[in-house]
């Protein structure tokens, strides 16, 4: 019997996929406001921390570090970051397009924490690797090295937590656990406003790459704080039941995340001429219509098939019958000998 899914770490999941979206709807304009700026750094202060921080709680499962579940994050980089880098440009074929990084990172992750976790400072020495990457400019996106290095200790954290504990929060009465989520949303609106003024972040230094001063690095120090309490925050408040299309968005993230950054850079480019308000509102509209799209079950279902297809494929364990995986396999491979074919052409002219 499959074990039933947890609604509660749905829930999480769904929070942080709405605010994600909506992240990514203001992100080309932070520019054009001063609001937009805020609330845009706010939530790229916890929104991969807390993702991070899942992955890694789940991520010690077997069935996580298990060849197929590599492959098919594997499959699913080549597909969507080589499909991306066809529409609009690769900068480098070294580096990941847009979000896609995070599904290079996950490999990492699952490959190395199991045994990382064995040593007894792991979690302190992954913390002072993460602070100390920000000083070598050589550490960048490439092969999203800076971010691998930069995120991992929120999932090495996620990953030591004991299920047990975890549990204990999940149980406890949502009325005795809300007045403590409140507290900490408080805190941690606090802490983000403060640190935010102090040293002026920018969306460099809240994806983790290289430092542009020393005192940088304190600036990093302190978004690991503000986002442990955004973690801490969602935890304590997250409900522990299913929620109508909340839940649905966290049981289905991994699609919402795969598909929407797309619609969101068209939705960038149509919003130019808007005044502040009509771009926040319409970005709300747009966020619940993307995740209410791309986290139904209906399209869950045939996503989840093409994936576990393009993982077999990968392994060589597969059927000659053709699948959607394997076209699209074959399309991207066609799309990069027709590049380099133009690229071969470019160079001898």
């Amino acid at each position: 019997m499959a074990k039933e899914r947890s609604a509660y770490w749905d829930n999480i999941k769904g929070i942080l996929m709405l605010l994600t979206v909506f992240a990514h709807c203001l992100y080309q304009h932070q520019t054009a406001s001063l609001a937009i700026d805020r609330i845009t750094d706010f939530i790229y202060m916890f929104h991969m921390p807390a993702f991070v921080f899942i992955s890694g709680y789940f991520g010690k499962s077997e069935r996580a570090q298990s060849k197929e579940s590599i492959l098919r994050l594997v499959f699913l980089y080549f597909i969507f970051n080589s499909a991306v880098g066809f529409l609009y440009g690769f900068t480098s074929l070294l580096k990941p397009m847009l979000s896609y990084w995070y599904l290079l990172a996950l490999v990492a992750w699952r490959l190395t924490a199991k045994h990382l976790a064995k040593f007894r400072f792991t979690l302190p020495i992954l913390f002072v690797l993460a602070i100390g990457a920000g000083f070598f400019e050589t550490i960048d996106n490439n092969f999203a090295v800076s971010r691998i290095i930069g995120f991992y200790p929120y999932y090495m954290l996620g990953y030591l937590l004991p299920t047990i504990k975890a549990e204990q929060l999940r149980q406890t009465k949502y009325s005795s656990r809300a007045v403590c989520g409140i507290a900490l949303l408080i805190c941690m609106l606090f802490a983000a406003s403060f640190c935010g003024k102090v040293f002026q972040y920018t969306d460099q230094a809240l994806i983790m790459h290289f430092y542009t001063a020393p005192l940088d690095a304190l600036g990093r120090i302190c978004l690991f704080g503000i986002a442990a309490l955004g973690i801490l925050t969602l935890a304590v408040l997250s409900p522990n039941r299913k929620i109508p299309l909340l839940s649905a968005f966290g049981r289905n993230s991994l699609w919402i995340f795969l598909l929407h950054r797309p619609f969101t850079l068209i939705l960038s480019s149509n919003m130019q001429n808007l005044q502040n308000a009509p771009k926040i509102l319409l970005s709300i509209g747009c966020t619940f219509v993307l995740c209410l799209l791309f986290g139904s079950d209906f399209l869950a279902k045939p996503m989840n098939d093409f994936a576990k297809n393009g993982a077999q494929f990968f392994s060589g364990n597969t059927t000659k019958k053709m699948s959607a995986a394997k076209i699209a396999v074959l399309g991207i491979a066609v799309c990069f000998v027709i590049l380099m074919i133009r690229s071969a052409i470019a160079l001898a002219d």
